[in-house]
């Protein structure tokens, strides 16, 4: 593995757990950007973070661990879950994750199936984006909406 892709794994680790740990929380990202800036003034440090730049980093906008990060992880520190949520989280996601899903490619063919009868106005190729798509959030998807439960 080179350099390269060691680093780009560090950087989807970190995507994956903010996100992770603001649902733990139930914060928005406008919620954490005013936590990391208050964790950040409590060290002395004036931050302008904003829900945008934290936004951008969950969706692989920017590239590498932005100079914000230790704050985030303060404000995370500062405000923990409780070990009962974070067991009734951990076991509702995990759930999800042995139910068994087809692969991805099945799904596909699955959800095309069932889009095929309707609306005459939608075309085949459109059909085909959604039923894709479709397949690639429904494991997501499951995983999100054990959280609300």
């Amino acid at each position: 593995m080179n350099e390269a892709s060691s680093k780009l794994r560090t950087v989807e680790k970190f995507r994956k757990w903010i996100f992770e740990e603001r649902q733990l929380r139930g914060w928005s990202r406008t919620k954490l950007a005013e936590e990391a800036r208050m964790a950040a003034r409590q060290r002395n440090v004036e931050s302008n973070l904003k829900q945008q730049s934290i936004s951008a980093f969950e969706l692989g906008q920017i590239k590498s661990i932005p100079s914000w990060m230790p704050y985030v992880m303060a404000a995370f520190e500062s405000n923990p879950t409780s070990p009962t949520m974070n067991s009734i989280t951990s076991t509702k996601c995990n759930a999800s994750k042995n139910i068994g899903l087809p692969e991805e490619k099945d799904l596909k063919k699955l959800f095309l199936g069932l889009l095929t009868p309707v609306e005459e106005d939608i075309t085949p190729q459109l059909k085909r984006k959604i039923a894709s798509i479709l397949a690639q959030r429904l494991p997501k998807g499951l995983e999100q909406i054990s959280l609300f439960q």
